[in-house]
């Protein structure tokens, strides 16, 4: 989680291989799935035959995700082929009616013949998940599922994708700035800001006893229905530049906890408590 530009999105493109280049590229560091070890020495062909089939992804908007020109069953049926040529055409449309029914897609015979246009945003989300289940991927990465959606489709989509978490035994990584929707969906935290993890905890830590300055001040900025609060906390400031990121703590501008080191020493994530971690000289200090 963590606020935009901070590089949620940017992170999950990494795991999947989707950086473009130019002008991005993975200067260093490891991202390691299962038996296939460090995924930065793997070919682009070999990326090809795990993307969609063993980890796939949920992108932020179906609005713009889904193409306007290809009904949704098409779309769906697209990744299926792509680690299954030798399929059958029968066999092909009743997977994606299958998974439209998974979905809960009202009236699936008809809508995988359906365009994008005519479906709802929350139909078009539900699409956007049944492409990212269609091979059985053991790692879902949900970028922001439930971005434009009203509230009471948010809650939908959020309840879909934790049934068919249990349900397929796939892991998924959740990103979002929402939260709410992160205490009631995950296990493990991790914060992120100007492109670093600050903060990792289990989730009922990070909310009863947050500890990065920045992670109190995002909960701090929640209206709260328990307590009678005047004025929500504000964070000052803004992101820095990422392009001209400062010495030290990237986060020492806007902190009211900084010390002399953080302008000077970049703090690294250090375990503070059994599971927690935290990257701050301010909390390295107390503890």
């Amino acid at each position: 989680m963590g606020e935009t530009g901070c590089g949620k999105s940017v992170t999950a493109h990494s795991v999947m291989g989707l950086i473009p280049v130019p002008p991005g590229r993975i200067v260093g560091g490891t991202v390691t799935f299962g038996k296939h070890g460090n995924l930065l020495d793997l070919k682009e062909e070999e990326m090809q035959k795990l993307r969609g089939k063993e980890m796939s992804m949920i992108f932020q908007d179906p609005m713009s995700s889904l193409n306007p020109v290809f009904t949704a069953g098409f779309q769906v049926e697209e990744a299926i082929v792509t680690h299954d040529r030798h399929i059958s055409k029968k066999d092909l449309l009743s997977r994606v009616v299958g998974l439209f029914k998974k979905v809960n897609i009202s009236d699936p015979e008809k809508s995988v013949h359906s365009y994008p246009h005519m479906l709802s945003g929350g139909m078009k989300q539900r699409v956007m998940i049944a492409m990212g289940l269609s091979c059985g991927p053991k790692l879902i990465i949900a970028d922001e599922p439930t971005t434009a959606l009203d509230v009471s489709i948010q809650a939908q989509i959020l309840t879909l994708l934790k049934k068919l978490q249990k349900e397929e035994g796939s892991s998924v990584l959740l990103i979002s700035h929402d939260l709410g929707v992160i205490a009631a969906m995950a296990k493990n935290v991790a914060v992120m800001y100007a492109g670093s993890i600050v903060e990792y905890a289990p989730v009922s830590d990070l909310f009863q006893q947050p500890m990065h300055p920045y992670t109190k001040g995002l909960l701090g900025a929640i209206p709260r229905l328990d307590r009678d609060i005047e004025r929500l906390a504000v964070i000052p400031g803004t992101l820095p530049n990422l392009f001209d990121l400062p010495e030290g703590c990237k986060f020492r501008e806007r902190c009211s906890e900084a010390l002399e080191i953080c302008a000077s020493v970049r703090p690294r994530l250090i375990e503070i408590e059994p599971g927690h971690e935290v990257a701050c000289h301010a909390c390295a200090r107390d503890r």
